[in-house]
This record gives structure tokens, C-alpha cells and sequence, in this order.
């Protein structure tokens, strides 16, 4: 039996036909893995608004709280405030995008510095509701605790207060016994240390017993809170090259914490019980008035080619905004 193989034209044909059937393989392919990079775009952004303004939000909710209410009326004894600006009780304080001068972050184009163009904001408060206090001797400058568990350690920056003022000091030292926690706040060259161990109201830094004045039992201390939050340089190019930054207070010294990356804009407005309409930095004039902010933030993807806008080289971007009310405030 004579055989026969394909002709020249019947392979031909069939290469044809297997290269249109491929080139439909692989568009099916790449189709489905764009709307996979698209998709996976979009949860990164929605993943990264709900942080930004779970935390924000978090912050802002207890921003200038001080427990017994007279955050005016505060003896701040720290030492080196001209040069660690944090440690100035501000309570609560917004910069507009154009505002260059910042409490504790520099503006500029380095790693974790400010972006101009962006908001940014300070918060200060007690952190989370303190403890009360269960004895204070003055004249050794010393303080107890009737509790074990608190979250106050050596070196910590803390806020004491009772219906007539507050205080700001450094704890020179601490210990946990007999059911009880006693911290000292003597006079001393730490870092920053104390001016003087007297926490009355105004603050005395002209001698070592300052202003004396005793808290009563169940004046309440904890933590000193103190953090901006703005928009800083993270350095990745492939990755937008923003991020929502915070400059944190701990023990003196400022800690600066990327929270979030491909932020690439945050802007703040705020709203007072007397105007209609949200309002600028600038234009507040009593920060004790505000009762709600606006938060905007603008967010792009890490990955590129999502987009056909050809700027940031075609990455999704979102717009997104946010309202926060002041609940001590209302």
C-alpha cells in the first residue's frame, strides 16, 4: 500500500491554525492576569484607606484629652523642649499643605521627611485612660501607683493630673512591688530629664525644687502621647515613592514610622460649631473649638501598567474621603 505524508500546504495551513489558536490562548491569558493585577490593585488601595484612616481616626478621636479636663493650666517640666519640639504640650494643632515648619519633622526630599504640598497634624494626649494615683510625696518627689499592671516604665515621658492642673515630667525611676508601682521625678540631666522635681502650676525651672505642689490620691497619670502624622518619602520609586508617616515621642527621644505606603497625599480640613463650612489650618483660630475633621487622601498602587493614564506610569489612584468627629468635642 502506497503512503503518503502531509503536503507543504497542509502543514502550512495547520502551523496557521495553531498559531491564531495560541495567539487566542495567550490573549485569553493576558487578559485575565491584567484583571487580576487590577483587581489585586484595588484591594491594596481599599486595604490601605481602611488603615489610614482606622488609625488616624483612632488618634484623632482622643487628640488634646487630658482626664480631669484642663489641659491650660500644665507645669511642664521637661528639659531641651526648644530642641525636641514634641515635648511642648500643644494638645491638638493642623498645618496646611503650604506650611514648611513642622513640630519634630523636617520638610524636605530624604527618606522619612515631610512632602510639601501635603497636611499634616499633632496629637497629644494621655494615652488610653491612665491610672489613678494612690500617693504623691513631693518633697522626695515620689509617686505610687496602687497597681502592678500599668504600661508606665523608666524613662517614660508621662502626664499627671488632678482638677487643678497637669503636669509633664520624665520618670528618673521606677519599681514594682508590694502590689504597688512608685516612680521618682527628681531633678536630674537624663535625656531630657526634669528642670526641677516642683509640678506646680506655672513651671519653675530656677532651682531644683522648682514649684512644689502635691497631687492628691486619685489625680490621675499615665503615658504622654505626643505624634504627628503627615506625608513623608519612603525612597521606592517602584512603589510611588510616599507614605503616610508618623514622628512619635518615646522616652524623649522622636521615632519616625512608616504606616502606610502608597499615600501620596493627605489633606486636612476642619470644621468649628460657629461656620458652615470646613475650614483650612489657617484660618482656626482657637484649636479647642474644632469638633470634626475632613480627611482626603489621594492613594496610588504599587504596580504599574494598571492604567491607561500615563502618569505614575499608569498606576491606579483613588481619591477618598473621610469625616471624624471629635465625640469629646460634641
Amino acid at each position: 500500500m502506497k503512503q503518503r505524508g502531509f503536503s507543504l500546504i497542509e502543514l502550512m495551513i495547520s502551523m496557521l491554525l495553531g498559531t491564531v489558536l495560541m495567539a487566542g490562548i495567550i490573549s485569553v491569558f493576558a487578559a485575565n492576569r491584567q484583571v487580576y493585577r487590577s483587581n489585586d490593585g484595588l484591594s491594596q488601595l481599599q486595604e490601605s484607606a481602611r488603615i489610614t484612616f482606622e488609625m488616624l481616626a483612632r488618634d484623632l478621636r482622643q487628640t488634646g484629652a487630658a482626664p480631669c479636663g484642663n489641659a491650660d493650666r500644665i507645669a511642664n517640666v521637661l528639659k531641651d523642649r526648644g530642641n525636641r519640639p514634641l515635648l511642648n504640650w500643644l494638645g491638638f494643632q493642623g498645618f496646611d499643605p503650604t506650611q514648611d515648619t513642622i513640630p519634630g519633622v523636617t520638610t524636605g526630599t530624604e527618606v522619612g521627611q515631610r512632602v510639601l504640598g501635603s497636611s499634616a497634624i499633632l496629637v497629644q494626649s494621655m494615652a488610653g485612660s491612665g491610672f489613678p494615683l494612690d500617693k504623691h510625696l513631693a518633697a522626695t518627689a515620689t509617686m505610687m501607683i496602687a497597681s502592678t499592671a500599668t504600661d508606665i516604665a523608666q524613662n517614660d515621658i508621662v502626664l499627671v493630673c488632678d482638677i487643678e492642673q497637669s503636669s509633664l515630667f520624665q520618670v528618673n525611676s521606677l519599681l514594682v512591688a508590694g502590689g504597688e508601682t512608685t516612680l521618682t521625678h527628681n531633678e536630674e540631666s537624663g535625656s531630657p530629664g526634669n528642670c526641677s522635681q516642683g509640678l506646680g502650676f506655672p513651671t519653675n525651672c530656677t532651682t531644683t525644687q522648682g514649684n512644689p505642689y502635691t497631687y492628691p490620691p486619685n489625680a490621675y497619670i499615665g503615658r504622654f502621647y505626643s505624634s504627628v502624622w503627615y506625608v513623608g518619602n519612603n525612597g521606592r520609586t517602584n512603589e510611588g515613592n510616599r507614605s503616610l508617616y508618623r514622628a512619635r515621642m518615646d522616652k524623649g527621644n522622636t521615632v519616625y514610622e512608616e504606616i502606610v505606603a502608597g499615600l501620596s497625599g493627605l489633606l486636612i480640613e476642619y470644621h468649628v460649631p460657629s461656620a458652615d463650612a470646613w475650614s483650612d489650618a489657617t484660618a482656626i483660630t482657637n484649636w479647642q473649638d474644632v469638633d470634626a475633621l475632613k480627611l482626603t487622601i489621594t492613594l496610588v498602587t504599587a504596580d504599574t501598567h494598571l492604567s491607561t493614564n500615563s502618569t505614575g506610569d499608569g498606576r491606579l489612584q483613588r481619591t477618598i474621603p473621610h469625616i471624624v468627629a471629635l465625640r469629646n468635642r460634641l
